[in-house]
């Protein structure tokens, strides 16, 4: 299928910590470089004085698999049209969530744009967000490609 969605990979990831990444076998590396370096989310949790309201990390995951559903075309595909299709969104995703961690992580001053009171505590929680979503997106697309 694609060189992003194994085929037999193992299609979650509880969090994104290098310890997950490291141990689940058959993920790209682009992939595990995203659960390496985007936050977790009791880093995350750490950084608010008062704990952002965050969903649990199974409703992002969901939600990031939808927003992956929405934009598959409704009419079938022939098998490798509907992987070339699969790999193109879900590579936006991947591609959008490491751009988000590594500025989350090397960067933060640069979201001084924000208005928010902490910057670099936003910027962690829309990489930990954004990571999660991939991890979900990633489980749907390995379904759509399977089903016939």
């Amino acid at each position: 299928m694609s060189r992003y969605l194994l085929p037999g990979s193992y299609p979650h990831a509880s969090s994104c910590s290098a310890h997950i990444a490291g141990g689940v076998g058959g993920l790209h590396p682009l992939l595990r470089h995203l659960l390496r370096v985007a936050p977790n989310r009791a880093e995350v949790l750490a950084l608010f004085g008062e704990p952002p309201q965050l969903a649990e990390e199974a409703a992002l995951q969901q939600a990031g698999g939808q927003m992956l559903g929405m934009f598959m075309p409704e009419q079938p595909l022939p098998y490798r049209a509907r992987a070339l299709q699969l790999e193109t969104l879900f590579r936006g995703m991947l591609e959008h969530a490491l751009s988000l961690a590594i500025k989350a992580r090397c960067a933060p001053e640069q979201e001084r744009e924000e208005k928010t009171e902490n910057p670099a505590a936003h910027a962690m929680l829309m990489a930990y967000v954004a990571a999660q979503h991939v991890v979900g997106a990633r489980h749907m697309a390995m379904e759509l490609y399977n089903r016939r």
